[in-house]
């Protein structure tokens, strides 16, 4: 018995010995990788975390699809890319995020955010496009006006009117508005080509409702529609559409631009605002710009080099308008500039027209300028009183004929005339690669572009 009781004691002494005994290096390695995986699931988001964010990405994917197709902005295969890509990086996340591989995950959860990024700029882009779109084309049609005459603006040619009030936003009903810049500008949407006919504010002209002589600025007091009209009268030509700008808008619009590049033949200062001007190129913002076009009293042609100088900041807005990036990144913020301070009778499916040609051809388009010639002299006005003569500008019957003349040109230019020039895809990616490929430095840069 004792020796029975000393086995049974030595055996309960063993039996701590072998609860005790230390584990082994495989049974150490999985309790190590054990406590990896579980500091792993600590530290990454669950599951659940991932159904939001695939919930979040397809949320922005239906309003892109719906804004989308209501501002219908985008050529068509541009339009077929930006959707591919959609699809593509919806379907590439889904599947990286819902591996079990951390690294993967990762990668899932960034090409998420880029998505986001990207998708919900788009549709902001476009949603401001839309709005702004509807907001200009609503103040055109419930402004005083003429109606416009619609024309396919992608395949005919037409003419837009361009009345700049001499007035700010805060000046608005404080004093009668007079149309201070005045230009026709001709558009060929076939060969690309843009004129701009200037006339000089003081041009003597007869009124189209009371039928009697008056400076072409004082139609402004009367209407836009009596501007319109009376230069119809005129000239004898059709204007399909007009837009008329007060300083606010051109100022907003061009700072909304990033500001222009203009050549300025001279250099001078500003009688108004003190602004210096060098000759040669010059980056102009908003305000600048305005009163680089608006200066006569440091030139001794006074009025008619003002009409030059508006000219070349129309044609430095004309570039940087038709610039594709312009187009692609600043469009809304330029629409967005404009708001309440223009006002237009174009309706917004022919804008909507003009700026998806643009984007598709990424054209070149050509500008060329002109102005109607004639001289100062004196002479009574309808709208002032006619106890004394006033200064006005004669035109000359020869200048109106000509300027005419190459109006109705411009019009009548047709694409084969330009083929080896005009030869262009309908599609946006061909364009931009032929864009890249055949791109040029300017080399005229100390060069009067007039």
């Amino acid at each position: 018995m004792k020796k029975r009781s000393g086995q049974m004691r030595l055996e309960e002494d063993k039996k701590p010995i072998v609860n005790n005994r230390p584990p082994r290096e495989g049974n150490k390695a999985a309790c190590k990788n054990e406590g990896k995986h579980a500091t792993k699931r600590r530290a990454f988001p669950s599951r659940n975390c991932y159904k939001v964010v695939l919930i979040v990405m397809a949320l922005i994917a239906i309003c892109f699809m719906v804004t989308l197709i209501l501002v219908d902005t985008f050529p068509v295969d541009l339009t077929l890319l930006l959707v591919s890509l959609m699809f593509v990086m919806l379907i590439g996340s889904c599947m990286l995020l819902a591996s079990r591989k951390k690294i993967k995950r990762i990668i899932g959860m960034m090409l998420a955010l880029i998505f986001a990024f990207v998708f919900i700029t788009a549709t902001g882009f476009m949603g401001d496009t839309y709005a702004m779109l509807s907001k200009i084309s609503d103040s055109g049609i419930n402004a005083t006006g003429p109606t416009a005459k619609s024309v396919d603006v992608t395949k005919k040619p037409f003419n837009i009117y361009i009345t700049g009030i001499d007035q700010w936003a805060k000046e608005k009903g404080l004093d009668l508005e007079r149309s201070d810049v005045n230009m026709l500008v001709t558009i060929n949407p076939e060969t690309k080509d843009v004129l701009l006919t200037s006339i000089p504010r003081d041009t003597y002209v007869k009124l189209h409702t009371a039928q009697q002589m008056d400076k072409l600025t004082h139609t402004g007091v009367y209407g836009v529609d009596e501007t319109l009209n009376t230069v119809q009268d005129w000239l004898g030509i059709d204007i399909n559409y007009y837009v008329k700008m007060n300083f606010t808008g051109a100022r907003d619009v061009i700072d909304a631009m990033g500001g222009i590049d203009v050549y300025s033949p001279v250099e001078f200062r500003s009688s108004i605002m003190g602004y210096q001007y060098v000759k040669g190129w010059n980056h102009l913002r908003g305000k600048k710009a305005i009163y680089y076009a608006r200066e006569r009293k440091s030139f001794e042609g006074q009025d008619a080099i003002r009409v030059e100088n508006q000219q070349r900041v129309m044609k430095a807005v004309i570039k940087k308008m038709t610039s594709s990036t312009t187009l692609l990144t600043r469009y809304g913020d330029i629409m967005d500039a404009a708001g309440d301070n223009l006002q237009t009778n174009m309706p917004t499916s022919d804008m909507r027209d003009i700026v998806k040609m643009q984007i598709t051809e990424l054209a070149q388009w050509n500008v060329d300028t002109q102005k109607i010639e004639g001289e100062y002299d004196q002479d009574y006005v309808a709208s002032l009183t006619q106890s004394m003569k006033f200064d006005i500008y004669r035109p000359s019957d020869e200048s109106v004929k000509s300027c005419v003349e190459k109006i109705n040109n411009t019009m009548k230019r047709s694409k084969d005339e330009d083929a080896p020039l005009q030869e262009r895809s309908r599609s946006f990616l061909i364009n931009a690669i032929k864009r890249i490929t055949t791109k040029e430095e300017e080399k005229n840069k100390d060069v009067d572009p007039q």
